[in-house]
């Protein structure tokens, strides 16, 4: 009956520490905030700073799943390369080690309950007291996460002492290594946490139930079946989240084949040579030790191994968006950088469709857009244009559907305001295509015509059009925003400009009285068109590139007539 009591003391430890992790990780999750992402972010421009930027933020969050929730939102969203992403979560590898040593130094060596019940206490009548979801609500499950975390350890380390005493350690003696790894492997493909496994190891190895290269085995068993985690999280993931998990296995199979191989040596480099004699600090010091030798081991090839993975899965990519991915509403952030590039490529793409319906070639741009051009029928020549608004019109509502699904998310005033001018850059662009598709009749009367000076309008339009996208181009080269307002302002004084001169020659050829009322109806209706057509550009332009106070402005400007 004792031996009972004793293992689901056991249990019970072991599910209130998972328990108190999984708290930790939410209110860690929610309390990291954008510093925490910047400082990812900042980190990334190489592979070294990536390890460094993902060991610490793990520390620091105690978390490995969150700092890669964020680094795979990041990826999609392009604010971070697929090198960087692999070098922080391999830096999160030797981040999570840290979570031992704090149990190693502290969790065995103070009285547990006398720390963790005031943990428990005080941050249970924080979060009673506060508003749900509040800053210090937060902060109150972040406290009772830690005590329950110790709660659950004492409970393991009693019950794992008393269950030793059922049991002659020796018996185990006579087990391989292999074994261990085995066991460690999984334990922890079972309850989908290493560090759960490492801490039921140090409370085994502090009762004497198994010895030192026995736990060191388990440790190493334990880092492998995480490798299950990346597998299960990535089967229904994005292509992004495949290659980083593949990343993470292939970095956990190599490591810890290694470190069981080298086991013996990297075990007397850590009692010998460092002359560590604690059997607890020596487990957790050569569980740190061999994800370091894995990390050193990749560091110099892990923009070669981001490119093979980038050939090796390329899946099946979604027809109509080429940025926005699932995975990064999880990160406003991300989402919000996500939406930016769709709205961009939206743009430009209405932009194409204006001069197509004009018959000229897609050439402007304002930004930097061969990439995103890639497979899109309306740049590969002679594409149908009614079939290309039908893409445009697509590419608008799963936009929209996005924005508006994250617009109901908790944002930063920055992210909401953000938001706010990507809406409306979306409409007006198709709005701006719209004017150009309904046009197609009137525009093909110009080319039909037996009226010689009605046929010269074609070209007179034509030219005309030419002249404002080519307008584009100072905004490509602008990279300040005074310098794109500047560009904006151009652009915007010249389509009024172009739209009082050819509403004069309307006006003349009503006087010369050689075009008809329908013909002289016609000009009219398309040079009105043209002109909300360019002016709802102008508006998307301005909404996309320019800040939010920048785009007041922008709007609250007379224009030049």
């Amino acid at each position: 009956m004792d031996g009972e009591f004793e293992f689901w003391r056991l249990a019970a430890g072991l599910g209130l520490f998972l328990f108190g992790m999984h708290l930790l990780e939410q209110a860690l999750k929610a309390l990291a905030g954008r510093p925490f992402k910047r400082f990812l972010k900042s980190w990334t421009a190489a592979p070294p700073g990536g390890v460094i930027a993902g060991a610490v933020a793990t520390a620091a969050l105690q978390s490995s799943s969150v700092v890669s929730l964020i680094v795979l939102a990041f990826v999609g969203a392009g604010i971070v390369s697929l090198a960087s992403a692999i070098a922080i979560v391999f830096g999160s590898n030797v981040g999570t080690t840290a979570t031992g040593w704090i149990v190693a130094t502290v969790g065995f060596r103070l009285d547990i309950e006398a720390l963790a019940l005031p943990l428990v206490a005080v941050g249970g009548f924080i979060v009673v007291w506060s508003k749900s979801g509040s800053r210090a609500a937060n902060s109150g499950t972040l406290i009772v996460a830690l005590g329950l975390m110790l709660t659950g350890l004492a409970f393991m380390k009693t019950g794992t002492v008393a269950a030793t005493a059922l049991f002659d350690p020796e018996s185990l003696a006579g087990y391989p290594l292999l074994a261990f790894v085995a066991a460690g492997f999984l334990i922890t493909a079972i309850i989908q946490s290493s560090s759960a496994t490492i801490m039921i190891t140090l409370s085994a190895l502090y009762a004497g139930a198994v010895t030192l290269p026995a736990a060191a085995a388990v440790a190493i068993g334990a880092d492998l079946g995480t490798s299950i985690t990346a597998m299960l999280g990535a089967l229904a993931g994005s292509v992004d989240k495949k290659r980083v998990a593949a990343a993470i296995i292939l970095f956990n199979v190599v490591a810890n084949v290694v470190a069981f191989i080298f086991l013996d040596q990297l075990l007397a480099l850590v009692t010998d040579v460092m002359g560590i004699s604690d059997p607890l600090l020596a487990l957790v010091a050569f569980h740190s030790m061999f994800n370091i030798v894995g990390v050193l081991m990749f560091l110099p090839w892990i923009r070669q191994l981001a490119r093979w993975l980038a050939r090796r899965f390329t899946g099946e990519e979604t027809p109509t968006l080429r940025h926005i991915s699932p995975d990064s509403k999880a990160v406003p952030e991300a989402a919000i950088e996500n939406i930016d590039r769709e709205t961009l490529r939206l743009i430009d793409q209405c932009a194409a469709l204006n001069q197509v319906g004009f018959g000229l070639p897609p050439d402007a741009t304002f930004y930097d857009s061969a990439a995103d051009r890639v497979g899109v029928p309306l740049f590969s020549g002679g594409a149908d244009l009614e079939a290309c608004y039908r893409d445009v019109k697509q590419l608008e509502g799963e936009i929209l559907g996005y924005a508006l699904a994250l617009s109901r998310a908790e944002l930063e005033p920055d992210e909401s305001a953000r938001l706010g001018q990507i809406i409306p850059a979306i409409r007006n662009a198709v709005h701006s295509a719209k004017s150009v598709r309904d046009l197609r009749h009137d525009l093909a009367s110009f080319r039909d015509s037996v009226n010689d000076r009605f046929n010269a309008w074609d070209d007179q339009f034509r030219e005309s059009v030419r002249g404002i996208y080519e307008m584009l181009a100072p905004l490509r080269d602008a990279e300040l925003d005074p310098l794109r307002f500047e560009a904006l302002v151009e652009f915007k004084n010249e389509a009024e400009r172009l739209h009082e001169r050819l509403h004069h020659r309307v006006y003349d050829e009503v006087a010369r009285g050689e075009l008809s009322e329908v013909e002289i109806s016609t000009l009219l209706n398309v040079n009105r068109e043209v002109y909300v057509s360019n002016q709802s550009l102008i508006a998307a332009l301005a909404d996309a590139l320019l800040s939010s106070e920048a785009a007041d402005d922008f709007e609250a400007i007379p224009v030049a007539r």
